[in-house]
Protein backbone atom coordinates (compact mmCIF):
# COMPACT_ATOMS: atom_id res chain seq x y z
CA UNK A 1 0.00 0.00 0.00
CA UNK A 2 2.80 2.18 0.86
CA UNK A 3 4.31 1.52 -2.17
CA UNK A 4 1.20 2.76 -3.95
CA UNK A 5 1.32 5.80 -2.08
CA UNK A 6 4.42 6.74 -3.15
CA UNK A 7 4.35 5.84 -6.57
CA UNK A 8 1.33 8.34 -6.81
CA UNK A 9 3.09 10.80 -4.86
CA UNK A 10 6.38 10.37 -7.43
CA UNK A 11 3.85 10.98 -10.24
CA UNK A 12 2.06 13.83 -8.89
CA UNK A 13 5.46 15.51 -7.93
CA UNK A 14 6.50 15.28 -11.58
CA UNK A 15 3.83 16.38 -13.12
CA UNK A 16 4.41 19.70 -10.81
CA UNK A 17 7.79 20.04 -11.52
CA UNK A 18 7.30 19.56 -15.10
CA UNK A 19 4.00 22.79 -15.08
CA UNK A 20 6.55 24.48 -13.01
CA UNK A 21 9.18 24.43 -15.52
CA UNK A 22 7.27 24.35 -18.68
CA UNK A 23 7.96 20.84 -19.60
CA UNK A 24 6.21 18.36 -21.68
CA UNK A 25 3.94 16.16 -19.39
CA UNK A 26 3.85 13.39 -22.30
CA UNK A 27 5.74 12.44 -25.25
CA UNK A 28 6.57 13.55 -28.55
CA UNK A 29 5.21 10.55 -30.66
CA UNK A 30 1.55 8.82 -31.54
CA UNK A 31 1.60 7.11 -28.34
CA UNK A 32 1.68 10.24 -26.48
CA UNK A 33 0.97 13.64 -27.99
CA UNK A 34 -0.40 11.62 -31.33
CA UNK A 35 -3.02 10.31 -29.11
CA UNK A 36 -4.93 13.27 -27.69
CA UNK A 37 -8.28 13.87 -29.17
CA UNK A 38 -9.07 17.27 -30.66
CA UNK A 39 -12.37 18.93 -30.86
CA UNK A 40 -13.23 21.90 -33.25
CA UNK A 41 -16.41 23.35 -34.90
CA UNK A 42 -17.57 20.67 -37.25
CA UNK A 43 -15.61 16.86 -37.72
CA UNK A 44 -13.19 16.05 -35.48
CA UNK A 45 -9.85 17.34 -36.41
CA UNK A 46 -7.55 14.24 -36.80
CA UNK A 47 -3.28 14.57 -36.19
CA UNK A 48 -2.03 13.61 -39.24
CA UNK A 49 1.98 13.69 -38.11
CA UNK A 50 4.09 13.81 -34.99
CA UNK A 51 7.66 14.41 -35.19
CA UNK A 52 10.35 16.15 -32.98
CA UNK A 53 12.88 18.83 -35.05
CA UNK A 54 15.21 21.06 -34.05
CA UNK A 55 14.87 25.28 -34.93
CA UNK A 56 18.29 26.90 -34.93
CA UNK A 57 21.89 25.15 -34.88
CA UNK A 58 23.85 27.28 -32.19
CA UNK A 59 23.78 26.73 -28.85
CA UNK A 60 20.40 28.80 -28.91
CA UNK A 61 18.55 25.92 -30.64
CA UNK A 62 15.45 24.67 -29.77
CA UNK A 63 13.85 21.42 -29.91
CA UNK A 64 10.78 21.22 -30.77
CA UNK A 65 7.74 18.52 -31.24
CA UNK A 66 5.70 19.49 -34.37
CA UNK A 67 1.94 18.27 -34.36
CA UNK A 68 0.36 18.82 -37.85
CA UNK A 69 -3.48 18.36 -37.69
CA UNK A 70 -5.77 17.98 -40.17
CA UNK A 71 -9.71 20.00 -39.87
CA UNK A 72 -12.17 19.21 -42.66
CA UNK A 73 -12.65 20.00 -45.34
CA UNK A 74 -8.73 21.00 -45.99
CA UNK A 75 -7.39 23.37 -43.40
CA UNK A 76 -3.75 22.06 -42.33
CA UNK A 77 -2.50 23.33 -38.96
CA UNK A 78 0.33 23.08 -37.86
CA UNK A 79 1.63 23.24 -34.12
CA UNK A 80 5.96 23.55 -33.08
CA UNK A 81 5.60 22.48 -29.35
CA UNK A 82 9.36 23.78 -27.51
CA UNK A 83 11.13 21.22 -25.92
CA UNK A 84 13.56 20.63 -23.01
CA UNK A 85 12.48 23.37 -20.88
CA UNK A 86 12.39 25.95 -24.17
CA UNK A 87 8.87 26.86 -24.12
CA UNK A 88 8.31 30.59 -22.94
CA UNK A 89 4.74 29.69 -21.84
CA UNK A 90 2.93 31.74 -24.62
CA UNK A 91 1.96 30.48 -28.56
CA UNK A 92 2.42 32.50 -31.05
CA UNK A 93 0.16 32.41 -34.23
CA UNK A 94 1.72 33.30 -37.49
CA UNK A 95 -0.43 34.90 -40.32
CA UNK A 96 -0.18 34.52 -44.07
CA UNK A 97 0.06 35.51 -47.47
CA UNK A 98 -1.62 35.93 -50.51
CA UNK A 99 -4.13 33.73 -50.90
CA UNK A 100 -1.97 31.63 -48.81
CA UNK A 101 -2.44 27.92 -49.98
CA UNK A 102 1.01 26.86 -48.10
CA UNK A 103 2.03 25.92 -44.80
CA UNK A 104 5.16 26.37 -43.22
CA UNK A 105 7.16 25.56 -39.83
CA UNK A 106 7.16 28.69 -37.70
CA UNK A 107 10.94 28.04 -37.09
CA UNK A 108 11.89 32.12 -35.96
CA UNK A 109 8.92 32.00 -33.08
CA UNK A 110 9.66 28.73 -31.77
CA UNK A 111 13.36 30.12 -31.41
CA UNK A 112 11.60 32.92 -29.40
CA UNK A 113 10.23 30.19 -27.03
CA UNK A 114 6.73 30.42 -28.13
CA UNK A 115 4.04 27.54 -29.12
CA UNK A 116 3.60 28.21 -32.43
CA UNK A 117 0.94 27.80 -34.88
CA UNK A 118 0.83 28.04 -38.81
CA UNK A 119 -2.12 27.38 -41.74
CA UNK A 120 -2.30 26.68 -45.29
CA UNK A 121 -6.24 28.25 -44.77
CA UNK A 122 -7.85 24.99 -45.74
CA UNK A 123 -6.57 24.89 -49.69
CA UNK A 124 -3.53 24.20 -51.59
CA UNK A 125 -4.44 25.70 -55.07
CA UNK A 126 -1.68 26.14 -57.09
CA UNK A 127 -3.53 28.88 -59.05
CA UNK A 128 -3.79 31.58 -56.23
CA UNK A 129 -7.66 32.29 -55.97
CA UNK A 130 -9.16 29.65 -57.94
CA UNK A 131 -10.12 27.58 -54.90
CA UNK A 132 -12.71 30.55 -54.37
CA UNK A 133 -15.06 28.79 -57.01
CA UNK A 134 -16.39 25.16 -57.24
CA UNK A 135 -17.13 25.59 -61.02
CA UNK A 136 -18.28 28.30 -63.59
CA UNK A 137 -21.00 30.37 -62.28
CA UNK A 138 -20.70 28.98 -58.41
CA UNK A 139 -18.53 29.82 -55.50
CA UNK A 140 -16.82 27.40 -53.55
CA UNK A 141 -18.27 29.27 -50.27
CA UNK A 142 -17.05 27.26 -47.07
CA UNK A 143 -13.78 27.30 -49.01
CA UNK A 144 -14.14 31.05 -48.95
CA UNK A 145 -14.75 30.81 -45.54
CA UNK A 146 -11.97 28.48 -44.47
CA UNK A 147 -9.91 31.19 -46.31
CA UNK A 148 -11.40 34.54 -44.61
CA UNK A 149 -11.43 33.69 -40.87
CA UNK A 150 -12.43 30.17 -39.84
CA UNK A 151 -8.77 28.85 -40.69
CA UNK A 152 -7.19 31.52 -37.73
CA UNK A 153 -9.96 31.17 -35.72
CA UNK A 154 -8.63 27.13 -35.72
CA UNK A 155 -5.22 28.06 -35.34
CA UNK A 156 -6.33 29.29 -31.98
CA UNK A 157 -8.46 26.30 -30.98
CA UNK A 158 -5.77 23.54 -32.03
CA UNK A 159 -2.61 25.57 -30.58
CA UNK A 160 -4.25 25.90 -27.03
CA UNK A 161 -5.68 22.11 -27.15
CA UNK A 162 -2.70 20.64 -27.74
CA UNK A 163 -0.85 23.16 -25.41
CA UNK A 164 -2.44 21.78 -22.58
CA UNK A 165 -2.12 18.48 -23.89
CA UNK A 166 1.43 18.58 -24.34
CA UNK A 167 2.48 20.48 -21.22
CA UNK A 168 -0.75 20.30 -19.08
CA UNK A 169 -1.51 24.00 -18.79
CA UNK A 170 -2.59 26.77 -21.21
CA UNK A 171 -0.86 29.14 -22.65
CA UNK A 172 -0.35 32.27 -20.20
CA UNK A 173 -0.81 34.58 -23.21
CA UNK A 174 -1.69 34.40 -27.04
CA UNK A 175 -0.24 36.38 -29.74
CA UNK A 176 -1.20 37.23 -33.43
CA UNK A 177 1.42 38.25 -35.79
CA UNK A 178 1.18 38.97 -39.57
CA UNK A 179 1.24 41.34 -42.12
CA UNK A 180 -0.57 41.68 -45.58
CA UNK A 181 -2.96 38.83 -45.63
CA UNK A 182 -1.77 38.03 -41.76
CA UNK A 183 -2.34 41.92 -41.13
CA UNK A 184 -6.29 41.29 -42.00
CA UNK A 185 -6.51 37.72 -40.53
CA UNK A 186 -5.39 39.30 -37.19
CA UNK A 187 -7.70 42.31 -37.54
CA UNK A 188 -10.49 39.77 -38.08
CA UNK A 189 -9.94 37.73 -35.54
CA UNK A 190 -9.92 40.96 -33.35
CA UNK A 191 -13.56 41.60 -34.89
CA UNK A 192 -15.25 38.02 -34.92
CA UNK A 193 -13.31 36.11 -32.17
CA UNK A 194 -11.53 38.36 -29.74
CA UNK A 195 -11.17 35.98 -27.26
CA UNK A 196 -8.55 34.06 -29.26
CA UNK A 197 -6.03 36.53 -29.01
CA UNK A 198 -4.51 38.62 -25.80
CA UNK A 199 -2.44 40.34 -28.66
CA UNK A 200 -1.92 40.96 -32.45
CA UNK A 201 0.38 42.90 -34.30
CA UNK A 202 -1.46 43.78 -37.80
CA UNK A 203 0.85 45.07 -40.66
CA UNK A 204 0.04 46.57 -44.34
CA UNK A 205 -3.46 44.42 -43.42
CA UNK A 206 -4.96 43.38 -46.29
CA UNK A 207 -8.62 44.73 -45.19
CA UNK A 208 -11.56 46.00 -47.39
CA UNK A 209 -10.14 43.17 -49.60
CA UNK A 210 -12.83 43.55 -51.93
CA UNK A 211 -12.30 46.97 -52.66
CA UNK A 212 -8.55 47.34 -52.54
CA UNK A 213 -8.35 44.48 -54.70
CA UNK A 214 -10.75 45.89 -57.07
CA UNK A 215 -8.56 48.88 -57.17
CA UNK A 216 -5.45 46.78 -58.04
CA UNK A 217 -6.81 46.66 -61.45
CA UNK A 218 -7.25 49.95 -61.82
CA UNK A 219 -3.72 50.98 -63.51
CA UNK A 220 -3.65 48.29 -66.01
CA UNK A 221 -7.19 50.02 -67.15
CA UNK A 222 -5.68 53.37 -67.12
CA UNK A 223 -2.56 52.63 -68.69
CA UNK A 224 -4.32 50.44 -71.63
CA UNK A 225 -6.78 53.54 -71.71
CA UNK A 226 -4.53 55.70 -72.21
CA UNK A 227 -1.75 54.81 -73.42
CA UNK A 228 -2.82 51.34 -75.74
CA UNK A 229 -0.52 49.08 -73.03
CA UNK A 230 1.62 49.41 -70.25
CA UNK A 231 4.34 52.21 -69.72
CA UNK A 232 7.99 51.29 -69.66
CA UNK A 233 9.37 49.92 -66.13
CA UNK A 234 12.31 52.65 -67.14
CA UNK A 235 9.51 55.64 -67.35
CA UNK A 236 7.35 54.61 -64.10
CA UNK A 237 10.39 54.77 -61.93
CA UNK A 238 11.69 58.09 -63.46
CA UNK A 239 8.17 59.69 -62.36
CA UNK A 240 8.46 58.08 -58.76
CA UNK A 241 11.88 59.82 -58.16
CA UNK A 242 10.74 63.22 -59.50
CA UNK A 243 7.50 62.83 -57.36
CA UNK A 244 10.07 62.40 -53.84
CA UNK A 245 12.70 65.08 -55.19
CA UNK A 246 9.66 67.32 -55.56
CA UNK A 247 8.13 66.17 -52.17
CA UNK A 248 10.71 65.22 -50.05
CA UNK A 249 12.01 68.06 -48.46
CA UNK A 250 8.62 69.42 -47.25
CA UNK A 251 9.36 67.47 -44.33
CA UNK A 252 12.39 69.56 -43.12
CA UNK A 253 14.80 66.88 -43.72
CA UNK A 254 16.19 65.86 -47.38
CA UNK A 255 16.35 61.92 -47.17
CA UNK A 256 14.68 60.83 -50.51
CA UNK A 257 11.28 59.60 -48.44
CA UNK A 258 8.05 61.36 -48.37
CA UNK A 259 7.13 61.95 -44.81
CA UNK A 260 3.44 62.29 -45.92
CA UNK A 261 2.53 61.65 -49.68
CA UNK A 262 -1.07 63.10 -48.96
CA UNK A 263 0.72 66.26 -48.99
CA UNK A 264 2.46 65.75 -51.97
CA UNK A 265 0.69 67.83 -55.15
CA UNK A 266 3.90 66.64 -57.98
CA UNK A 267 1.88 66.48 -61.43
CA UNK A 268 3.70 63.81 -63.73
CA UNK A 269 3.00 66.09 -66.66
CA UNK A 270 5.87 68.56 -65.77
CA UNK A 271 7.90 65.49 -67.00
CA UNK A 272 6.22 65.95 -70.50
CA UNK A 273 8.56 65.57 -73.62
CA UNK A 274 9.50 69.35 -74.37
CA UNK A 275 10.05 67.60 -78.12
CA UNK A 276 7.92 66.20 -80.47
CA UNK A 277 7.38 62.25 -80.45
CA UNK A 278 8.64 61.53 -76.75
CA UNK A 279 10.93 58.54 -77.74
CA UNK A 280 13.16 58.76 -74.97
CA UNK A 281 13.08 57.10 -71.32
CA UNK A 282 13.76 60.34 -69.58
CA UNK A 283 10.42 62.10 -70.31
CA UNK A 284 6.57 61.00 -70.34
CA UNK A 285 4.16 61.71 -73.50
CA UNK A 286 1.02 63.63 -72.46
CA UNK A 287 -0.85 60.36 -72.38
CA UNK A 288 1.50 58.46 -70.17
CA UNK A 289 1.21 61.00 -68.08
CA UNK A 290 -2.44 61.67 -67.39
CA UNK A 291 -2.33 58.00 -67.03
CA UNK A 292 0.14 58.21 -64.06
CA UNK A 293 -1.62 60.72 -62.66
CA UNK A 294 -4.41 58.31 -62.90
CA UNK A 295 -2.49 55.84 -61.35
CA UNK A 296 -2.03 58.01 -58.14
CA UNK A 297 -5.12 59.39 -57.38
CA UNK A 298 -6.79 56.10 -57.41
CA UNK A 299 -9.90 54.80 -58.90
CA UNK A 300 -12.40 58.16 -59.74
CA UNK A 301 -15.13 57.46 -61.89
CA UNK A 302 -17.07 60.92 -63.01
CA UNK A 303 -15.84 62.23 -59.44
CA UNK A 304 -16.69 59.48 -57.31
CA UNK A 305 -13.96 58.11 -55.60
CA UNK A 306 -14.22 54.28 -55.53
CA UNK A 307 -10.87 53.50 -53.23
CA UNK A 308 -7.44 55.49 -53.27
CA UNK A 309 -4.65 54.54 -55.35
CA UNK A 310 -0.57 54.08 -54.38
CA UNK A 311 0.70 57.07 -53.43
CA UNK A 312 3.59 58.69 -54.94
CA UNK A 313 6.83 57.43 -53.43
CA UNK A 314 5.61 53.95 -53.83
CA UNK A 315 7.27 51.68 -56.54
CA UNK A 316 4.30 52.04 -59.37
CA UNK A 317 5.82 48.42 -61.22
CA UNK A 318 4.09 46.96 -58.14
CA UNK A 319 0.72 47.02 -59.95
CA UNK A 320 1.21 48.91 -63.32
CA UNK A 321 3.96 46.45 -64.37
CA UNK A 322 4.11 44.64 -67.86
CA UNK A 323 1.23 42.00 -66.53
CA UNK A 324 -1.22 42.83 -63.98
CA UNK A 325 -0.91 41.96 -60.36
CA UNK A 326 -2.11 38.53 -60.60
CA UNK A 327 -4.15 38.53 -56.87
CA UNK A 328 -5.97 41.88 -59.38
CA UNK A 329 -7.23 39.24 -62.00
CA UNK A 330 -7.66 36.01 -59.90
CA UNK A 331 -10.50 37.52 -57.61
CA UNK A 332 -12.56 38.64 -60.54
CA UNK A 333 -12.29 35.53 -62.22
CA UNK A 334 -12.54 33.38 -59.40
CA UNK A 335 -14.62 35.15 -56.56
CA UNK A 336 -16.58 37.73 -58.38
CA UNK A 337 -17.92 36.22 -62.02
CA UNK A 338 -16.80 33.12 -61.47
CA UNK A 339 -15.18 32.07 -64.66
CA UNK A 340 -11.46 31.69 -65.48
CA UNK A 341 -11.55 33.08 -69.04
CA UNK A 342 -12.41 36.77 -67.55
CA UNK A 343 -10.50 38.98 -69.18
CA UNK A 344 -9.24 41.92 -67.47
CA UNK A 345 -9.29 44.28 -70.72
CA UNK A 346 -12.98 44.67 -70.71
CA UNK A 347 -12.96 47.25 -68.23
CA UNK A 348 -13.31 50.74 -69.01
CA UNK A 349 -14.05 53.80 -67.56
CA UNK A 350 -17.94 52.99 -68.19
CA UNK A 351 -17.89 49.89 -66.81
CA UNK A 352 -15.24 49.88 -63.94
CA UNK A 353 -17.72 51.00 -61.50
CA UNK A 354 -20.10 48.25 -62.06
CA UNK A 355 -17.39 45.90 -62.11
CA UNK A 356 -16.53 47.46 -58.56
CA UNK A 357 -19.86 47.84 -57.04
CA UNK A 358 -20.15 43.82 -58.16
CA UNK A 359 -16.72 43.16 -56.39
CA UNK A 360 -18.16 44.59 -52.85
CA UNK A 361 -21.19 42.56 -53.01
CA UNK A 362 -20.05 39.26 -53.82
CA UNK A 363 -16.53 38.98 -51.87
CA UNK A 364 -17.27 42.17 -49.11
CA UNK A 365 -19.30 39.61 -47.22
CA UNK A 366 -17.45 36.77 -46.19
CA UNK A 367 -13.08 38.71 -47.12
CA UNK A 368 -13.95 42.59 -46.05
CA UNK A 369 -12.77 42.34 -42.46
CA UNK A 370 -13.87 46.41 -42.36
CA UNK A 371 -15.98 46.00 -38.74
CA UNK A 372 -15.18 48.88 -36.82
CA UNK A 373 -16.80 47.80 -33.84
CA UNK A 374 -13.89 46.20 -31.87
CA UNK A 375 -15.93 46.67 -28.49
CA UNK A 376 -15.48 43.16 -27.01
CA UNK A 377 -11.63 43.28 -28.34
CA UNK A 378 -10.99 46.44 -25.60
CA UNK A 379 -13.20 45.38 -23.44
CA UNK A 380 -11.48 41.86 -22.60
CA UNK A 381 -7.94 43.66 -22.66
CA UNK A 382 -7.03 43.25 -26.29
CA UNK A 383 -4.39 45.35 -27.43
CA UNK A 384 -3.61 46.04 -31.05
CA UNK A 385 -0.55 47.25 -33.13
CA UNK A 386 -0.97 48.08 -36.66
CA UNK A 387 1.25 49.87 -39.19
CA UNK A 388 1.34 50.43 -42.69
CA UNK A 389 4.52 51.50 -45.38
CA UNK A 390 2.97 55.26 -47.12
CA UNK A 391 5.14 53.49 -49.82
CA UNK A 392 3.37 50.47 -49.88
CA UNK A 393 3.13 49.23 -53.76
CA UNK A 394 0.22 46.81 -53.38
CA UNK A 395 -2.02 47.74 -50.80
CA UNK A 396 -3.07 51.59 -50.47
CA UNK A 397 -1.92 53.12 -47.14
CA UNK A 398 -5.24 54.95 -47.01
CA UNK A 399 -7.44 52.44 -46.19
CA UNK A 400 -5.86 51.38 -43.10
CA UNK A 401 -6.31 55.01 -41.86
CA UNK A 402 -9.71 55.00 -43.05
CA UNK A 403 -10.28 51.96 -40.71
CA UNK A 404 -8.74 52.90 -37.40
CA UNK A 405 -10.55 56.52 -37.95
CA UNK A 406 -13.82 54.26 -38.54
CA UNK A 407 -12.68 52.31 -35.38
CA UNK A 408 -12.58 55.62 -33.43
CA UNK A 409 -16.02 56.95 -34.45
CA UNK A 410 -17.50 53.90 -33.71
CA UNK A 411 -16.21 53.71 -30.15
CA UNK A 412 -15.79 57.46 -29.53
CA UNK A 413 -13.83 59.22 -27.23
CA UNK A 414 -11.15 60.43 -30.52
CA UNK A 415 -7.79 59.10 -30.90
CA UNK A 416 -6.91 59.49 -27.55
CA UNK A 417 -9.10 56.54 -26.20
CA UNK A 418 -8.58 54.31 -29.35
CA UNK A 419 -5.09 54.75 -28.09
CA UNK A 420 -5.74 52.94 -24.96
CA UNK A 421 -6.31 49.87 -26.86
CA UNK A 422 -5.43 49.94 -30.59
CA UNK A 423 -2.44 51.91 -32.21
CA UNK A 424 -1.60 52.63 -35.54
CA UNK A 425 1.75 53.41 -36.59
CA UNK A 426 2.69 54.96 -40.18
CA UNK A 427 5.70 54.26 -41.89
CA UNK A 428 7.06 57.11 -44.35
CA UNK A 429 9.42 56.00 -47.60
CA UNK A 430 8.39 51.90 -46.77
CA UNK A 431 7.21 49.25 -49.26
CA UNK A 432 4.74 46.95 -48.57
CA UNK A 433 5.98 44.81 -44.82
CA UNK A 434 9.03 46.43 -45.51
CA UNK A 435 12.09 47.75 -47.88
CA UNK A 436 12.80 50.94 -49.83
CA UNK A 437 14.10 53.91 -48.61
CA UNK A 438 12.48 54.52 -45.44
CA UNK A 439 12.71 52.90 -42.14
CA UNK A 440 10.80 50.04 -40.76
CA UNK A 441 9.53 49.18 -37.36
CA UNK A 442 11.50 46.93 -34.87
CA UNK A 443 10.04 45.03 -32.04
CA UNK A 444 6.75 45.02 -32.73
CA UNK A 445 6.32 41.66 -31.19
CA UNK A 446 8.09 42.39 -28.04
CA UNK A 447 5.89 45.85 -28.27
CA UNK A 448 2.44 44.43 -27.96
CA UNK A 449 3.91 41.92 -25.44
CA UNK A 450 5.04 44.53 -23.30
CA UNK A 451 1.70 46.24 -23.71
CA UNK A 452 -0.68 43.14 -22.51
CA UNK A 453 1.65 41.89 -19.93
CA UNK A 454 2.86 45.41 -18.34
CA UNK A 455 0.51 47.58 -19.30
CA UNK A 456 3.42 49.61 -20.98
CA UNK A 457 1.76 51.40 -24.73
CA UNK A 458 4.26 51.87 -27.34
CA UNK A 459 4.71 55.78 -27.22
CA UNK A 460 6.76 55.20 -30.49
CA UNK A 461 8.30 52.27 -32.34
CA UNK A 462 11.67 52.50 -33.51
CA UNK A 463 12.12 52.56 -37.20
CA UNK A 464 15.47 51.23 -38.80
CA UNK A 465 17.11 51.31 -42.23
CA UNK A 466 20.63 49.90 -43.17
CA UNK A 467 22.45 52.53 -45.23
CA UNK A 468 24.59 51.94 -48.40
CA UNK A 469 27.58 53.21 -46.51
CA UNK A 470 27.22 50.45 -43.84
CA UNK A 471 25.26 53.01 -41.10
CA UNK A 472 21.69 52.70 -40.03
CA UNK A 473 19.71 55.15 -39.84
CA UNK A 474 16.89 55.04 -37.19
CA UNK A 475 13.50 57.09 -36.70
CA UNK A 476 10.45 57.42 -34.08
CA UNK A 477 7.45 56.61 -36.08
CA UNK A 478 4.84 58.10 -34.35
CA UNK A 479 1.09 56.73 -33.17
CA UNK A 480 -1.14 58.24 -35.67
CA UNK A 481 -1.86 60.98 -36.26
CA UNK A 482 1.60 62.33 -35.00
CA UNK A 483 4.48 62.55 -37.05
CA UNK A 484 8.24 62.71 -36.65
CA UNK A 485 9.40 66.36 -36.52
CA UNK A 486 13.23 66.92 -36.51
CA UNK A 487 14.59 69.04 -33.94
CA UNK A 488 17.14 70.92 -36.32
CA UNK A 489 19.65 70.01 -34.29
CA UNK A 490 22.09 66.76 -34.56
CA UNK A 491 21.85 64.20 -37.26
CA UNK A 492 18.57 63.11 -38.87
CA UNK A 493 19.90 59.64 -38.80
CA UNK A 494 19.42 59.17 -35.53
CA UNK A 495 15.84 58.89 -33.86
CA UNK A 496 16.60 60.59 -30.84
CA UNK A 497 16.73 64.17 -32.55
CA UNK A 498 13.12 64.08 -33.65
CA UNK A 499 9.86 64.23 -31.91
CA UNK A 500 6.61 63.16 -32.46
CA UNK A 501 4.24 66.17 -33.12
CA UNK A 502 0.49 66.71 -34.01
CA UNK A 503 0.74 67.11 -38.08
CA UNK A 504 0.80 70.64 -39.22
Amino acid sequence: MKLVVYAVAAIIASAHTAFAQNLPITTCDRVGIGSVRLTADGPTPTISDVSSATAGTDAAAVPYCLVKVLVPQAINIWIGLPMNGKWNGKLQSIGGGGYAGNVVVPTAAILGGFVSVSTDTGHSSTAAGSFGMLSPGQPNTPLQIDFAYRSEHLMSVMGRQLTQAFYGQPPSYAYWNGCSTGGRQGLMMAQRYPEDYNGIVAGAPAIHWDRFQAAQIWPQVVMLRETGGAISPAKLTMATAAAVAACDAADGVTDKVIDDPRTCRFDARTLVCQSAGGGTETCLTESEAKAINKIWEGPVVDGKRLWWGPRPGADLSGLAGPEPFRISVDQPRYWVYYDSTWNWQTLNYSNYEEFFALTVKRVGPIMATADPDLSRFRERGGKLIMWHGWADQLIMPDGTIDYYDAVTKKLGGGYEQTRDFARLFMAPGVAHCGGRDGTAPQGLLEAVMDWVERGEAPSTLTGLRSLPDGTTRTRPLCPYPEVAVWNGVGSTDISSNFTCKAPR
